[in-house]
């Protein structure tokens, strides 16, 4: 193995079925404290009420919203 190789080898990936991407998302509202439109305004605007709501979108970003 190369030192490339061995410097990785620690890392764990989960692959998240349509549920636990589900729950990620709410997740990440919850801590933000917003609705899914709320949180789409706040970064359509560029002012984010806080940093966790920041960082929210930059994880749920890349979902579409789907019914709970």
């Amino acid at each position: 193995m190369t030192g490339q190789q061995d410097r990785h080898r620690d890392i764990e990936v989960d692959v998240l079925d349509d549920a636990g991407v589900r729950a990620v998302i709410d997740n990440a509202l919850a801590l933000a404290g917003c609705t899914w439109e709320e949180l789409q305004q706040q970064a359509k605007t560029g002012s984010f009420t806080s940093e966790i709501a920041r960082r929210a979108w930059f994880v749920v970003s890349s979902f579409e919203p789907t019914p709970a």
